[in-house]
């Protein structure tokens, strides 16, 4: 599935789509007059050379500016220093799940185990949850950060029985998961509705924990 966006309470996207535009401005510039200088290089040992016109028109930051984005959506905003900056916590890869339903009366109605998987860039998320009998996959999120605890994820989402689960039904949810500063463990509850109401509480520890900030 498709990650989707999501808000980063607190983060102007905007501020840093300004630095993004300048940043791909210089390199732009810089490529302009990196070409030209190349041809007079390559001229001193002579060769008979024109700058072609199709080569440096090209050159300008509307065009470098997609590379300059992708590049930090997917790769730069992920370099420790730089989720210092920005105040985003890094949370993608597989995390173990440990979750109780509970009672009304707050009893432990059952335990239940799975595996959540979290794919983020810095535009875009999705939340994974596979169990035994069930799978569920964000639908809209949001990520606030909690000075003195650490960040919180909070998410929307769909779940669908797996085959031959005749006691389950499709319904949505929301959770919000409360991540520490090291990015590696988080709690947090949950609440179904729509199909099967039921909520309860949720543990995550990273299975790998070279993604944390």
């Amino acid at each position: 599935m498709t990650p989707h966006e999501y808000s980063i309470i607190g983060h102007s996207r905007a501020k840093i789509g300004r630095h993004l535009g300048t940043l791909a401005g210089i390199v732009a510039t810089g490529c302009a007059l990196a070409i030209p200088f190349a041809f007079d290089v390559v001229r001193t040992f002579g060769f008979s050379l024109q700058v072609p016109t199709v080569l440096i028109l090209p050159v300008s930051a509307a065009v470098i500016y997609p590379l300059v984005h992708w590049l930090f959506d997917h790769r730069a905003w992920r370099h420790p220093r730089m989720l210092q900056f920005l105040g985003v916590p890094d949370l993608n890869g597989e995390w173990a799940c440990e979750g109780t339903t509970l009672e009304d009366s707050g009893k432990v109605r059952f335990a239940w185990t799975a595996t959540v998987t979290i794919s983020q860039t810095w535009e875009k998320i999705r939340v994974y949850l596979n169990t035994s009998s069930s799978r569920s996959a964000s639908i809209s999120a949001a990520l606030v950060k909690e000075p003195g605890l650490g960040f919180v994820l909070m998410y929307s989402y769909r779940n669908e029985p797996k085959i031959g689960e005749k006691d389950l039904y499709q319904h949505i949810g929301y959770c919000d998961l409360t991540f520490n500063a090291s990015a590696d463990a988080a709690e947090g509850q949950y609440f179904n509705n729509k199909g099967r109401v039921t909520y309860g509480r949720m543990k995550l520890t990273r299975k790998d924990s070279s993604n944390g900030i």
